[in-house]
């Protein structure tokens, strides 16, 4: 292991003692290990973690790892028995147009990265209720809470033929959502705990005063099991226009005593300020049970440093913070800290020279002993039918 301590140590030699005249040697160090990180991806920047949430098929928003290195993802393997072949990393543009089975894409906004997932996992599925109508799926929906003007929409909608729209009225009350109390009886027993999760697809007019949403669903108004969300189904938070709910059937709150076999009451609501008052076009449409699948994410990371604590981090901050890299990694930042340096204390440009080249000889001998297991990105110009 190599500290923030020992590179400072290494690059004053680089630089013949003249470590005291960098404007802050911290930050060339960091630059130099953002270079290397850049440039190439080092085995020690592999890094698995657990997919989330879990793989669904025909759910295709999950959580990116925050500390994804561009498009470096190398694979996403279930934990157990692989049903789902191999992944194909194509365009964002693309995924969202003319994806198939297998696509995986990176989608950046706003600040924000969501990975794309169309995979072929074999999961478990049972739909309460496709929203179409105020009858869909059994019983009749009704306003609960602030909501009113519930009614069929069948011009915005996510599956199907519609959903459920309504508006929030002006009585100032808590919550505003939907209710059925005698839809086509559901048996959950295959779907609580474990990987077992509701989704269901939620239009918001405006977030303002919005703070979460919770579903109830039992045997009866009296019994039933309860869960609440803060975010949308890949963890950002939630935002103007359709959001995928994910209610995991994990750590519910029981009320009462339902009976999982014949579970006929679903509420589903969002909790707000009672000032959020005279508000319309909120919908919510497709409600269905699946049981997903463990998988990880294996992807090359750009956070260099760890903490002595074990934190990843981006940058140093601490002459303890300890450098992700092996022996010959290691050479190849030092090289690279060595030139930032040279270059701010305006060293002879025939030695910057030298140091480049002996940095592009180091590079590609480690890129053609450790070649790069990230996925390469594809696009179709055209496909045949």
């Amino acid at each position: 292991m190599y500290t923030q301590a020992q590179l400072s140590s290494t690059l004053n030699r680089g630089i013949q003692g003249k470590f005291g005249m960098l404007v802050d040697a911290q930050e060339t160090m960091n630059d130099g290990v953002r270079m290397v990180m850049s440039d190439v991806d080092l085995r020690s920047a592999r890094r698995k973690s657990s997919l989330a949430p879990n793989l669904f098929s025909q759910e295709f928003d999950y959580a990116c790892p925050t500390d994804l290195k561009a498009n470096g993802i190398i694979d996403i393997p279930q934990q157990a028995k692989r049903d789902d072949g191999e992944f194909n990393l194509i365009p964002s543009r693309e995924f969202a147009t003319n994806r198939r089975l297998g696509d995986i894409a990176i989608d950046d906004y706003n600040g924000q990265r969501i990975l794309k997932i169309n995979s072929r996992v074999s999961d478990k599925t049972l739909l309460i209720s496709d929203l179409d109508s105020t009858t869909s799926g059994g019983g009749t929906w009704t306003a609960t809470g602030d909501a009113t003007s519930l009614e069929a929409d069948t011009d915005d909608y996510i599956k199907g033929n519609g959903s459920l729209k309504f508006s929030i009225g002006n009585a100032g009350l808590t919550t505003a959502g939907i209710q059925n109390t005698s839809i086509d009886s559901v048996d959950l027993t295959d779907y609580l705990g474990g990987n077992g999760a509701i989704f269901v697809q939620a239009k918001i007019n405006s977030t303002v005063g919005l703070t979460s949403y919770t579903i109830k669903i039992g045997s009866s108004s009296s019994d039933y099991y309860s869960k609440t969300v803060t975010s949308q189904n890949d963890g950002t938070a939630f935002v103007t226009g359709w959001n995928l709910l994910r209610f995991d059937l994990t750590s519910l709150t029981t009320t009462g005593t339902p009976v999982d076999t014949t579970c006929d009451f679903v509420s589903l609501y969002m909790t707000k300020l009672g000032t959020k008052i005279s508000e319309s076009d909120y919908k919510f449409d497709y409600m269905v049970l699946k049981v997903g699948q463990n998988a990880d994410i294996k992807y090359y990371s750009n956070y260099g440093w760890k903490s002595s604590a074990g934190a990843y981090k981006v940058d140093s901050t601490d002459s303890s913070d300890i450098l992700v890299a092996d022996t010959d990694e290691y050479n190849l930042v030092s090289k690279a800290c060595i030139i930032i340096a040279a270059k701010e204390l305006d060293f002879d440009l025939e030695k910057i020279k030298t140091l480049e080249l002996d940095y592009d000889k180091m590079k590609g001998k480690y890129q053609r002993e450790n070649p790069s297991e990230s996925m390469i990105m594809t696009s179709e110009y055209y496909r045949y039918e």
